[in-house]
């Protein structure tokens, strides 16, 4: 969750509220004056250590998918919640109570 909310907050003080937002950690141009943070670089490389770490190897499909999800630039800070119930689903998937989570749909009243 760090790695994503990092990702949306690029070294210009700025949010990334839209997919189409300057400051992607997953963007290849460097046309942008606005580039991804230090510690979004940094969280998302603690994020990739974890797909080699063999403590971690049962948790590979969930830090894959995250890794994809705070590189994607289609992604904003808007999807944060729904970036927040696919990791719920990959790492708690047999969890019944968790349901609230894997569903934003239910969240708003």
């Amino acid at each position: 969750m760090a790695a994503f909310l990092a990702a949306q907050m690029p070294s210009d003080a700025s949010l990334r509220l839209t997919c189409d937002a300057a400051g992607s950690v997953g963007s290849k141009s460097s046309m942008s004056s606005c580039s991804p943070s230090q510690q979004a670089r940094q969280t998302l490389s603690h994020l990739e250590s974890l797909r080699t770490n063999k403590q971690y190897a049962s948790l590979r499909d969930a830090a894959d998918m995250a890794v994809e999800s705070v590189t994607s630039q289609q992604m904003s800070l808007r999807d944060a919640n729904v970036f927040f119930s696919r990791l719920v689903v990959a790492v708690f998937p047999d969890i019944g109570y968790l349901e609230i989570i894997r569903r934003p749909s239910l969240w708003t009243a």
